[in-house]
């Protein structure tokens, strides 16, 4: 399979996964879009049909490192429970956002809309430690604080209540309705439930400061992030995965985790 680029206007570019994994998707419609939010000032990549988005920020970093803006966000199969609901409707539903800083590296964050990602509840469960309470609720509905009773027929809560559910809901929308794909509901009812990442869209946006502000955006937006970051126990966004980058030293990776990695492959 091989992704299909379409560009629909000079601002909306929409790339039809074919079932193609994530990876080569963004590779066909990125630079596509890139080219039209510095033309136009504003652009959106519609993708729809593709596998497993993962992790946003790889997406929305390209673009601020090409001195744009970027937002990306999309859905997944439910597994989060609208404010005041005891059942699941939403996907985790991430959002990203990046912003450029020529001769620096970009100001980005990914997050969850719920109160956790499921994988950092599938990481609290398999090392035994406890989640906040709010992070979920168990199978009966109730307040809990073990990993393993939201992981194992649980759900997880949106983050802020009513407002990080509103925002879920923006997402289902953006990444949904707006490209053309499936709500997470939707995604459910359609995957064959292999164990494979179902398939499913992803909405960005670019925008161009240097067609909307004009010259010295950059300097503003400085004089906003070293205000940000002299304040006392605060860092930007993406500072420490930044860091932690550029850091070539030994890491430490759960043995539990090596053994199972390596049963897999065997």
């Amino acid at each position: 399979a091989r992704p299909d680029v379409k560009k629909i206007s000079p601002s909306v570019i929409k790339v039809l996964g074919n079932n193609c994994l994530a990876p080569m998707v963004l590779n066909k419609g990125l630079p596509e879009l890139i080219k039209a939010a510095k033309e136009n000032g504003v652009a959106v990549l519609a993708i729809t049909n593709s596998h497993h988005m993962a992790a946003l920020w790889p997406e929305t970093e390209a673009i601020a490192e090409a001195g744009l803006v970027g937002l990306a966000c999309t859905s997944y199969k439910p597994s989060v429970a609208p404010a005041g609901a005891t059942k699941p409707l939403f996907g985790t539903n991430p959002i990203s956002f990046a912003w450029p800083r020529p001769g620096k590296m970009p100001v980005v964050y990914d997050m969850a809309t719920a109160s956790m990602a499921m994988g950092e509840v599938q990481v609290a469960k398999r090392e035994g430690h406890k989640v906040p309470l709010g992070t979920g609720l168990t199978k009966e509905g109730k307040e809990t604080t073990d990993p393993a009773e939201i992981a194992d027929g649980g759900v997880l809560l949106p983050f802020g209540g009513h407002k990080g559910s509103a925002i879920a809901m923006m997402v289902e929308l953006l990444a949904g309705a707006l490209v053309g794909d499936n709500f997470s509901f939707e995604t459910k009812e359609h995957d064959n439930n292999d164990g494979g990442p179902p398939k499913g869209g992803e909405f960005i946006l670019a925008i161009s400061p240097d067609k909307i502000t004009g010259a010295g955006w950059n300097k503003h937006a400085d004089k906003f992030f070293n205000k940000m970051s002299e304040m006392k126990g605060v860092r930007l966004p993406g500072e420490r995965r930044h860091k932690n980058r550029q850091d070539l030293s030994p890491r430490k990776i759960n043995e539990d985790l090596v053994k199972k990695i390596k049963e897999l492959s065997q």
